[in-house]
């Protein structure tokens, strides 16, 4: 598994790179999606352990694959002490090899204070790229340098000289004003820009002349010089730009540049640019950055198919961001900008249809296309002679940080005139120590916990994706699902006549074997290890043991429709069946309820026997509510502790659907998913407990808290799932309501629910209809999780998964909220909710 997260990291890594520049990415989106994912995999790297570090992440280092690379070294980065520097100090070293860049990656994105002495001496001692990577890491980091820039800046490596140029920026004293002038004069024309873009930024008014000159010779490396020109230029000077789009080698880049212009002079030019297949993307976007038009419904055609040029191209090219720019439809853009025209002025600038100004430049990086966001970030830099340089490259919400401290900065204020008439940075750019910026921001500050709440000071788990909750719970957040066919039952296909078996998320080399109380004892017994292990539990307080279990409502439901259809038999003449066979067959007790009885007198004890509790269970209590059982569960272990007669308590549940019985069940049922039933459940199985203590005895006893439980209700409905009549979230949307309402602010913080749904329509529906009613309470924003996505149906053990996923989201820093509302649902009608809160506030 840990071998998939991997290769999963690298994937997102690269989707990563390609949303930084994709027109069709905003930074939320970019951070929501690919980043997100990215970091759930090297979470889940950095949970795996030593044996992950030596089997998978060392040798990881050699890959010829960069995003590998990069994601190995920011695992190993994350680690604590310098057992592995070493070993990513000699992947960077090594320029000859990809991995040098995979490795500058990860570490340009992730400080490390411990690793400051080793980039400095490579930046002594290494090869010229080798040292241009380490001086970029080192700006990112903002450590300067231990010697002068100016030998970087007038090297003939072009790489080192650009590093150089761009690690002035951040230390100007570093770089005397003669070799900046050089790297202006610099023949190499990726140098000579860099060099204009890092003397604008200082406020080196004369380098503008420069800039003008290289418009106007219309030199190799011609389009950097042309947008800094629109973005800094008068509007007398933009007849450059324009004169340029005749030129067929810089149409494309000076069409680019007018859409940073602003400048309504540039519309009419864009409009006629449109009407050319090869330039009309570019054009359009240009035309939106001006005017503000978003390309969709009329204004935007239809792309047209890649077709190869002759029969010997294959394979149609490969494809940049330009490819997912909308294509135009001209007449109507048109026709649009001669209504809006009147709107506009041509004395002001525009950026996206607003007057160009800080508050419209900061809402542009914020909210606007990757695509165009260095050009932004850079004019930002420039304005702000270097007080906010923005790193586009950067983790997301590193640069959410960096844009609201612009905020507050400039507060609307910004010079907005050209950049001749700056004047030279008074902005002192002192270093700064390296700061430790881990993986994930941990919880920081303690907070007490919600009046009446019970503390949850241990988990533990054992589900189809791992033996312990760590494990598991990180998969899940990965989105890592491992269904397998399931051999006890089989479904003939129509289309093809084939049998195929049933698929679910089983347990096999727990489980495989064992059935009935054997099956949940195993179980159950892996997930109390997994608890202890976790929670380091020590003999002395009294303990409880409160476990919820199957009902056997669906059991019993399709034993019952087999008893009904048996006696609605009659002989070929018309008379009823054998009345006394008939008789034997009610007589016969319910699987259901043998099960139960079983469960009641024999799973505790031979549980407890296997997983011996520290210091004995001083009481214990079984109960059959399917999901909403584990709620039931908790209300009694409240009660027990705060009565006095238990210290702590341990809640869970334990099932198994992937059974013959339950599979046989939810097939007659018509609730099992197949491929010719695709709304139905996959069976699962898992166990998962919580030891529950008041918080102020954990408190005193110095237990830490890994979650709150601070509201939960329990209700039902008046029918069961066949009682003939549909649910209409009448007691789900209660549960809920009851549960907010007894919360401080009414679930005005609450940004998560995990919803036990599991794929079947009567859940869907009266999820639905629960939604409705609760129009006016504050969840219409909340992301959701689904346990079933991953696990399946785990029904009676659901509620004590969903605790684990919420407390672990805590524990790593990665939700989005201080507070999780979680609702189960019964078969037979009950309906249950409780809410959680982290022990911690980031």
């Amino acid at each position: 598994m840990a071998r998939d997260f991997l290769a999963d990291a690298a994937f997102f890594w690269t989707l990563r790179e390609q949303g930084l520049l994709a027109p069709d990415y905003s930074l939320e989106e970019l951070q929501a999606g690919p980043e997100q994912r990215l970091l759930a995999c090297l979470d889940a790297l950095q949970l795996g352990g030593p044996r992950v570090t030596r089997e998978l992440l060392l040798p990881a280092l050699s890959s010829d694959e960069p995003e590998q690379v990069a994601c190995a070294v920011s695992v190993l980065l994350s680690q604590p002490g310098q057992e592995h520097l070493g070993a990513v100090r000699s992947t960077l070293a090594d320029d000859a090899h990809p991995s040098s860049q995979g490795a500058a990656w990860a570490l340009e994105l992730h400080p490390s204070p411990r690793a400051v002495p080793q980039l400095l001496a490579l930046l002594d001692e290494g090869a010229p790229a080798v040292q241009a990577r380490v001086l970029d890491i080192l700006t990112a980091w903002g450590t300067a340098p231990s010697r002068s820039l100016d030998e970087a800046v007038t090297s003939k490596d072009s790489a080192l000289a650009q590093a150089g140029l761009r690690a002035a920026r951040r230390f100007p004293s570093r770089l005397e004003r003669a070799a900046l002038q050089r790297a202006l004069e610099s023949s190499d024309a990726e140098v000579r820009n860099t060099a204009l873009e890092t003397a604008l930024r200082l406020g080196h008014a004369s380098a503008w002349t420069g800039c003008v000159d290289a418009v106007r010779r219309k030199e190799a490396g011609w389009g950097p010089s042309a947008a800094l020109l629109a973005m800094g230029g008068d509007p007398q000077e933009l007849d450059l730009l324009l004169k340029a789009i005749e030129d067929p080698a810089l149409r494309k880049a000076a069409l680019w540049a007018l859409g940073l212009s602003g400048r309504v002079a540039a519309v009419g030019p864009l409009l006629e640019a449109m009407k050319d297949d090869a330039v009309a993307q570019v054009a359009a976007e240009a035309f939106c950055a001006i005017t503000g038009l978003v390309l969709t419904g009329p204004f935007a055609s239809e792309a047209e198919p890649w077709t190869p040029d002759t029969p010997e191209d294959e394979e149609a090219p490969p494809l940049g961001p330009e490819h997912a720019l909308p294509v135009p439809a001209p007449e109507a853009v048109a026709h649009w900008w001669r209504q809006a025209q009147k709107d506009f002025s041509p004395q002001v600038r525009y950026l996206g249809g607003k007057p160009f100004g800080a508050e419209t430049l900061l809402d542009a990086l914020m909210t606007g296309p990757l695509r165009r966001r260095s050009a932004l970030a850079l004019e930002l830099a420039i304005r702000s002679q270097g007080a906010f340089q923005l790193r586009v490259r950067d983790w997301a919400p590193r640069q959410w940080k960096t844009l609201q401290a612009a905020k507050a900065g400039l507060q609307g204020r910004l010079p907005l005139g050209p950049f001749r008439a700056f004047s030279p940075s008074a902005v002192l750019v002192d270093e700064s120590p390296v700061q430790a910026d881990a993986l994930f921001q941990r919880g920081v500050l303690q907070r007490p916990p919600p009046p009446g709440a019970l503390a949850i000071t241990g988990l533990g788990m054992v589900s189809s994706l791992g033996d312990g909750v760590v494990g598991s719970c990180a998969a899940a957040r990965v989105g890592v699902a491992r269904p397998d066919a399931l051999e006890d039952l089989t479904f003939v296909d129509e289309d093809s006549g084939e049998s195929l078996p049933v698929t679910g998320h089983a347990i096999p080399h727990l489980t495989q074997g064992y059935a009935g109380v054997g099956r949940l004892v195993r179980l159950g017994t892996a997930a109390l290890a997994d608890l202890q292990h976790h929670s380091g539990m020590q003999a002395g307080p009294r303990t409880g043991i409160f476990l919820n279990l199957p009902s056997g409502f669906l059991l019993e439901a399709a034993e019952r429709q087999e008893r009904d259809a048996a006696s609605e038999e009659t002989e070929p003449d018309g008379e009823a069946a054998d009345t006394d066979t008939a008789s034997d067959f009610d007589e016969t007790p319910l699987l259901a309820e043998a099960l139960r009885e079983r469960y009641a007198e024999t799973l505790l004890p031979r549980l407890l026997a296997q997983a011996a509790v520290p210091g004995g269970i001083t009481q214990q209590a079984v109960f059959f509510g399917d999901s909403p059982g584990f709620v039931t569960a908790l209300r009694a272990a409240e009660r027990a502790l705060r009565s006095g007669a238990l210290d702590r308590c341990i809640v869970g549940g334990i099932d198994s659907i992937v059974e013959p019985e339950w599979l046989e069940a939810l097939d007659a049922l018509r609730m099992l998913k197949t491929r010719e039933r695709p709304t139905g459940l996959m069976p699962g199985e898992g166990a998962a407990f919580v030891l529950l203590e008041r918080a102020d005895a954990a408190s005193r006893r110095g237990t830490p808290a890994v979650a709150y439980v601070d509201a939960m209700a329990v209700s039902s409905e008046p029918g069961h799932l066949f009682a003939g009549k549909p649910h209409v979230g009448v007691a789900l949307a209660s549960v809920i309501a009851e549960v907010l309402g007894r919360l401080e602010d009414r679930g005005q913080t609450t940004g998560l629910v995990i919803a036990d749904l599991d794929g079947t329509v009567p859940r869907a529906q009266d999820w639905g209809y629960a939604q409705l009613r609760l129009d006016s309470v504050p969840l219409k924003e909340a992301v959701t999780w689904y346990p079933a996505d991953v696990w399946g149906g785990l029904g009676a053990a659901t509620g004590a998964f969903a605790v684990c996923m919420a407390a672990r989201g805590f524990a790593r820093g990665y939700l989005p909220t201080s507070g999780v509302l979680t609702w189960l649902w019964g078969w037979n009608g009950e309906r249950a909710a409780f809410h959680l809160r982290p022990p911690s506030a980031r």
